[in-house]
């Protein structure tokens, strides 16, 4: 008897549990079909001027899962080259440019972080780019996920986490960090 009480109370509890977890907001992943080409005329590094017709700004928003609550603008977007629109109008046969790694900006326009990945697509893997953590219009952790048709598949790109203090976006690793007075390494251009 007390061994179906037992079972019944773990049943009980994985099933709340399950009712939980289905219930919570689940971030929504950078869509790339949200993406503008550039309004204005920012300026950008030098080595992206090649490129400047398909560089498309990418806000990051903050949100629950799709049907939830409405997705809200981030005080962060991201700069990146699409491969496909650089390539559109040029013959097949073009060669593949040496494309600037994707940013992350600020409101303001100051570079406050570096990804390791083109985005949305470095064919033929794609880039999925997950913020989450969201305080005050800024996600405090962006993770990535590589979608990759090779024989490794799918894997995970080190997650960035907000450094309040310098303003920055940094690496999580597991290695101890720099003593607190030295400042780390700026991951901007």
């Amino acid at each position: 008897m007390n061994a179906v009480l037992q079972w019944a109370g773990w049943l009980a509890t994985a099933t709340l549990s399950t009712a939980v977890y289905a219930d919570a907001k689940t971030p929504l992943a950078l869509d790339p079909a949200q993406c503008q080409p550039l309004d204005a005329d920012p300026s950008l590094p030098t080595v992206w001027e090649p490129y400047r017709g398909a560089v498309r700004a990418c806000p990051l928003v903050q949100g629950g899962a799709a049907g939830n609550a409405p997705a809200k603008a981030a005080k962060v977007r991201l700069l990146a080259v699409f491969t496909d629109a650089h390539y559109r109008g040029l013959p097949p046969d073009a060669p593949w440019g040496r494309f600037p790694l994707p940013l992350l900006v600020d409101d303001t326009g100051r570079c406050v972080g570096k990804l390791s990945h083109l985005f949305p697509a470095d064919p033929p893997e794609e880039l999925e780019v997950v913020p989450s953590r969201w305080h005050d219009g800024v996600p405090h952790e962006i993770q990535f996920q590589v979608r990759s048709p090779a024989v490794g598949g799918d894997y995970h790109l080190p997650t960035l986490r907000w450094d309040a203090r310098n303003r920055l976006y940094r690496t999580v690793s597991g290695v101890a960090s720099v003593k607190p007075e030295t400042p780390p390494p700026d991951p901007c251009p």
